[in-house]
């Protein structure tokens, strides 16, 4: 148990060091926030069509998968709602500044509840064959990194001091591992919870997307978030690719 929650909070720390290349980065401009926003908008999509529904439909069939992308997309709407209600109160509460402020936390957000049933499906495929359980693993931190990037992106925008920003983004990635605890535990009690579970964090993802990333960065550049979206959604296929037949 101790070697796959090791490896799996490896994972979820990739998203802490997308993060540290963006703060690395030099001064960003817009066309630079849409790029890293569409190319996590494309991770996103990937996970949700080629992971998340059909492992859901998988173990809990067309009910699972209904009523887990709406709970999750619905439950991404009050929470937006409950963001912006918070960070109204903050200094940053006006202005542009809120804008990427909001932005920043949202994505943080999402990518912490996302992190859960992924961490589960690295707990559960750790249950089926341990080798699973690393590759999954290996494919979830891959796509983590330009994750951590879409959160660092706005917040810094919003100037937001950078390790304030590392804290949140750590603070967003330990779920995976706490994700894999649980997965570890409830695969044998309820596999039907993993499946609700990754289709809630389907239609989280859907929603953040569709009404967030895509959005912002269509509002810079139309022309980069076409090509950010697909890059990033082929980025995750190619791991996909390897990881079925590696």
């Amino acid at each position: 148990m101790t070697h796959i929650l090791l490896i799996s909070l490896v994972s979820g720390l990739a998203t802490t060091f997308g993060g540290l290349v963006v703060l690395r980065i030099g001064k960003l401009t817009r066309h630079g926030l849409a790029f890293f926003l569409a190319l996590a908008a494309g991770i996103m999509l990937a996970v949700v069509c080629a992971d998340l529904i059909p492992a859901s439909f998988s173990g809990g069939g067309t009910t699972a998968v209904l009523y887990g992308v709406t709970a999750g997309w619905l439950f991404m709407m009050v929470m937006r709602r409950a963001v912006t209600a918070v960070l109204r109160r903050s200094p940053l509460g006006t202005g542009a500044s809120f804008h990427y402020l909001r932005l920043g936390w949202f994505i943080a957000v999402v990518t912490a509840l996302h992190d859960i049933p992924e961490g589960l499906a690295i707990g559960a495929g750790d249950v089926l064959h341990p080798e699973l359980g690393m590759l999954l693993a290996l494919a979830i931190g891959l796509h983590n990194l330009p994750e951590g990037m879409s959160i660092a992106v706005p917040l810094r925008m919003a100037g937001i001091p950078g390790k304030k920003i590392i804290g949140i983004i750590t603070l967003a990635a330990l779920f995976t591992p706490l994700g894999t605890l649980l997965g570890m535990l409830l695969f044998e009690v309820s596999p039907q919870l993993i499946s609700m579970s990754m289709a809630f964090a389907a239609g989280a993802m859907g929603y953040v997307v569709a009404r967030d990333l895509w959005p912002e960065a269509w509002h810079s550049s139309k022309l980069i978030t076409a090509g950010g979206s697909l890059l990033g959604a082929a980025l995750l296929l190619v791991v996909g690719h390897f990881h079925l037949h590696g």
